[in-house]
């Protein structure tokens, strides 16, 4: 019977699936993070340009319902 590549028994493989597991969280978090800065400055530079007064209506529009949309998604509301 061949010997298989994984014990669970022992600690340090363990140890090492843990540290793992928590980089990759770690990884996915800053994502999110990066992902939400990103929008909320896009959201402010797309209010900046709706209260300018040079857009058409249909673009100014366009402009206020990105931004709701964009506070939606931050809160799960999609």
């Amino acid at each position: 019977m061949s010997k298989p590549d994984f014990d669970p028994f022992d600690p340090v493989n363990a140890a090492m699936r843990h540290l793992q597991n928590q980089n990759l969280l770690a990884a996915e978090e800053a994502k999110r993070k990066a992902m939400i800065y990103a929008g909320n400055e896009l959201a402010r530079v797309l209010d900046d340009i709706a209260q300018v007064g040079q857009l058409d209506a249909i673009a100014k529009a366009v402009v206020i319902a990105t931004i709701a949309k964009w506070n939606r998604a931050k809160t799960g509301q999609l």
